[in-house]
């Protein structure tokens, strides 16, 4: 696991990581998922997994110190690549990559800040948004009122995961057997 607690300093320090997401809520720096060096096994749903994902890495932003701070709730399964951004204390996540075959997502998931719980908006499904990861996500609303949408944009996406949009472009990818990148956008309206 990538848990590391450095005995010299006294405190725990962020260990090796690629492909992780990160956001800024107030004056802590968030860093969850990613691929990490050792210790992580490539499963769908693992009891390893599931304890690397329940915990969420913190920088506070004032004092420069890492802590790990567990979290309630079911994380996202999609632990790579993952799309994310915050309204007031919360960060939102869309999609990922699972770490084995071509297990992509289409899930999106928030993470209360405040209480440390994930709460499921949107779950993995076969519905019209393509799993993928490795976009971008930004908040939609109106200035000065309160954001009512997510607006998911592009990835890397398995080929057999498309369903081809007219208005959007699907492009194999050199060296890269079966997957596609893509422009699609997708909104999720966050009132409803």
């Amino acid at each position: 696991m990538d848990r590391n607690l450095d005995v010299s300093l006294g405190q725990y320090q962020l260990g090796w990581r690629a492909q992780h997401t990160t956001a800024v809520v107030g004056e802590v720096l968030y860093c969850w998922g990613g691929r990490v060096r050792e210790g992580l096994d490539k499963s769908h749903d693992s009891p390893t997994k599931k304890q690397y994902t329940s915990a969420i890495d913190a920088f506070n932003l004032l004092s420069g110190v890492w802590s790990s701070q567990p979290t309630s709730g079911t994380p996202p399964l999609g632990i790579r690549g993952v799309s994310c951004t915050t309204i007031n204390n919360n960060i939102y996540y869309f999609g990922g990559y699972c770490g084995h075959d071509s297990c992509y997502h289409n899930s999106l998931n928030c993470l209360n800040t405040l209480i440390l719980h994930w709460k499921e908006l949107q779950p993995t499904s076969d519905n019209s948004v393509t799993k993928r990861a490795f976009g971008g996500m930004i908040v939609m609303g109106s200035e000065g009122g309160e954001p009512q949408q997510l607006l998911v944009i592009g990835g890397l996406a398995p080929k057999s995961a498309t369903t081809p949009y007219h208005q959007f472009e699907y492009i194999e990818i050199p060296g890269v057997d079966g997957h596609v990148r893509t422009n699609e956008q997708n909104i999720y309206n966050l009132s409803s």
